[in-house]
């Protein structure tokens, strides 16, 4: 596979600018869902009129921005496969742990199908992703990487963003577990690996390295 098979369309919602990805094999009517946020609606009306079918919703951690609208999105492909962390399942059930009741919401998501273990393969709409525990934002963090024979994409969630990184002033955040994150499971990469972010633009291995202030 190459990435430049890759059909990858993004979807901002408004209220956390947080990134809800489409991707497929632009010869496929599969495809995969990448952390389904608070306002789905729009992807699921694309991915409707494109006829595509979800084979797997991926979770990057279970913060109320990136599962808020998995309910509905199960709802509309019930044969969709649920993965998240093995350490971040929990937060699905649990407001306090996702977060949703400090913006007034008790959210309770449908649970997982799958729980995803540091360095396990999966292979979904004919994708090869790898999961990568990185720690730092959320305790049970997973990037997901996707390597082609073209080069190499990580979705990469709130461990890193353009110029930035993910915020560690939660409960289970640590700020000295998500650098070391970085620095193992990102700067590791060649420096044109695209890292697609969970808010914000996506970017790029080499440029986080000459810009980011935090690196």
């Amino acid at each position: 596979m190459k990435l430049a098979d890759l059909e990858i369309k993004p979807f901002v919602n408004s209220d956390f600018g947080e990134n809800l990805y489409v991707v497929r094999l632009r010869n496929s009517s599969d495809c995969v869902i990448i952390d389904p946020g608070m306002e789905p609606d729009r992807a699921i009306a694309y991915i409707k009129s494109a006829n595509l079918t979800p084979k797997a919703i991926l979770i990057t951690h279970g913060h109320y921005d990136h599962i808020g609208g998995l309910n509905r999105v199960k709802a509309e492909w019930p044969n969709a496969e649920i993965m998240i962390g093995e350490h971040e399942r929990w937060k699905m059930g649990n407001p306090e742990g996702n977060l949703s009741v400090h913006f007034g919401a008790q959210l309770r998501t449908i649970d997982a199908d799958r729980s995803l273990a540091d360095g396990e393969t999966l292979t979904a709409a004919g994708i090869p992703f790898t999961a990568l525990h990185s720690p730092g934002h959320s305790s049970g963090h997973l990037i997901y990487k996707v390597e082609g024979e073209d080069g190499v994409l990580v979705f990469v969630g709130d461990v890193i963003f353009a110029g930035s990184i993910g915020r560690t002033d939660f409960s289970d955040g640590d700020t000295e577990a998500l650098l070391d994150s970085i620095r193992n499971n990102i700067l590791t990469l060649p420096d044109d690996t695209l890292l697609l972010t969970g808010h914000g633009p996506a970017t790029k291995v080499g440029r986080e390295k000459a810009v980011n202030p935090w690196l």
